[in-house]
């Protein structure tokens, strides 16, 4: 991916249904462009609406790249359940190593000094104890986590809300 977007061959494209596969998505970009590419869809995280799903796709020209997000920005292209198709040039977040913890990060130089660390470390409990500075910013950050899954959980009901109001009211012109 980080050779595409250098090259300019990598489009990301918005509004999908999130139940699309990247075949799918390959799919329509042949028959609508008449282009092959190849597509990773992008994976859903909790902040990300349920409503709406992103694809990366890289085409083999620059010039195919431009000529699809062209034709997205000045036409529209409605996908089969109704929706838009939009495209765009957008950098992906290339990250070496990433931590497998919320607002942990991972420092390379502190490794080998951990390593020490670990062997001439005294046994000790595991777990935080109540007493402790770090067990009450433990549980800080437990409860501003649980306050930001719930504000999430609320923004993405009241979107599906108003998504299905505004499907009921859209009918399509028949021919």
């Amino acid at each position: 991916m980080r050779r595409a977007h250098d090259q300019g061959t990598l489009v990301l494209l918005e509004n999908l249904d999130p139940s699309y596969t990247s075949t799918e998505v390959e799919d329509i970009i042949w028959h609508a462009f008449k282009e092959n590419c190849s597509a990773k869809m992008v994976p859903q995280l909790f902040f990300s609406s349920p409503h709406s799903g992103q694809a990366y796709v890289i085409f083999k020209t620059r010039e195919a790249a431009e000529m699809v997000v062209t034709k997205l920005d000045k036409g529209c292209l409605l996908l089969s359940n109704g929706r838009p198709l939009l495209g765009c040039f957008r950098t992906p977040c290339f990250t070496g190593k990433q931590s497998t913890f919320f607002g942990h990060l991972v420092i390379d130089k502190l490794k080998l000094q951990m390593q020490r660390e670990m062997r001439e470390a005294v046994s000790t409990s595991h777990c935080s104890q109540p007493n402790t500075l770090e067990y009450d910013m433990a549980m800080e950050w437990s409860l501003q986590q649980e306050r930001s899954d719930y504000a999430w959980r609320k923004l993405h009901e009241q979107q599906g809300r108003e998504l299905r109001k505004l499907k009921a009211k859209f009918k399509p012109k028949r021919k």
